[in-house]
């Protein structure tokens, strides 16, 4: 069984092949590159979920974690994760990007939103910002 799940099929995106339907027997989990974006999915007793595939603590692989009833265990520092929500456990303000799962001719479909620009830090901002004024004319007081 799929589910669509997460940000809803409402937002403009895309369906992306992202693993075969013999890729992830129940129990398992795999990354996939998908378009421009990792994405870990899971088969969690027959419901196939994706979510971003990078903890939000430190970039563990969390399809290398341990699932136990819908939840993964990051396994570098056991942050754990409700795979249908997202939601950090003990922390709901923190979530992963969950993203809608379908089957298609045996192939497992992942939607997922428009690519956008990378966002910028606000280091990167600040020192463009310097580069336009220095190229205005400016000089530092």
């Amino acid at each position: 069984m799929t589910r669509e799940h997460g940000d809803g099929p409402g937002d403009a995106g895309e369906w992306v092949p992202a693993a075969t339907v013999a890729d992830l027997v129940p129990g398992t989990a795999v990354t996939a590159l998908s378009g421009d974006r990792e994405v870990a999915l899971f088969n969690v007793d027959g419901d196939l979920l994706a979510v971003e595939a990078r903890c939000l603590h430190k970039g563990g692989a969390l399809a290398d974690g341990h699932v136990s009833d819908g939840v993964v265990t990051c396994p570098l520092h056991w942050w754990r994760y409700d795979l249908r929500t997202g939601e950090r456990l003990g922390a709901p303000d923190l979530r992963l990007s969950c993203y809608p799962v379908r089957v298609m001719d045996g192939r497992v479909e992942v939607l997922l939103p428009r690519s956008r620009p990378p966002a910028r830090s606000l280091r990167d901002r600040l020192l463009a910002a310097g580069h336009e004024w220095q190229a205005g004319g400016g000089a530092p007081p």
